[in-house]
């Protein structure tokens, strides 16, 4: 944000406005203000609800388990975790604060980047595309971000009791889908009052 003094000489009267430009920031801070992050985690959590309870729709891993009292001849018992709604939501919640975390962490090397002394001149958060250095950096950031959601649903996957192959599909369309991609979002409109 860039602020300008402009000295109008009204009647011998030296007043002097403010004016503010580039009040628009980039996209990718938004959900980084705080009277937005409920709205942004909202966001998050339902997306990831969505996603989370399609996969497990599509391979048939919702159970209703039966819990036996005492151990029958010819009753198993079993340890497996139910998996049910409620199951996807509480794991969608977890999912959602790591996710939100996740892309924190890749704000902050956004930000990281943009203070450091050769890439601040090359970086370009309003035209994200209008270099090739500027665009590279911001997939740079965004492919962490994004093995880091793949690493962390591939072991919740387990712990869903998912087998191998599972867990891996699950962290890779986690990863994919929910990486940060808004921060390729150019904001090409510039602010002013």
């Amino acid at each position: 944000m860039a602020i300008f003094t402009k000295n109008n000489s009204d009647n011998s009267s030296s007043k002097s406005e403010i004016l503010l430009y580039n009040l628009i920031f980039p996209l990718w801070v938004f959900p980084f203000i705080p009277t937005l992050i409920p709205r942004a985690f909202a966001v998050k959590f339902a997306i990831d609800a969505i996603i989370v309870w399609i996969y497990l729709k599509k391979h048939k891993k919702f159970n209703n388990l039966k819990i036996y009292c005492f151990r029958a001849p010819g009753s198993e018992r079993t340890n497996l975790p139910q998996i049910d709604s409620r199951a996807v939501f509480r794991y969608s919640f977890k999912a959602a604060i790591f996710g939100y975390f996740a892309d924190f962490l890749g704000g902050v090397a956004m930000i990281g980047l943009l203070e450091t002394a050769p890439f601040d001149q090359y970086i370009d958060t309003y035209y994200v595309w209008s270099n090739f250095i500027s665009g590279l950096l911001h997939v740079l950031v965004i492919l962490p971000v994004g093995i880091l959601i793949y690493l962390y649903h591939r072991s919740m996957g387990k712990r869903l009791n998912l087998n191998t192959a599972e867990a891996h599909g699950l962290g890779l369309i986690m990863g994919i889908l929910t990486a940060p991609w808004f921060f390729l979002i150019p904001t090409t409109l510039r602010g002013q009052a």
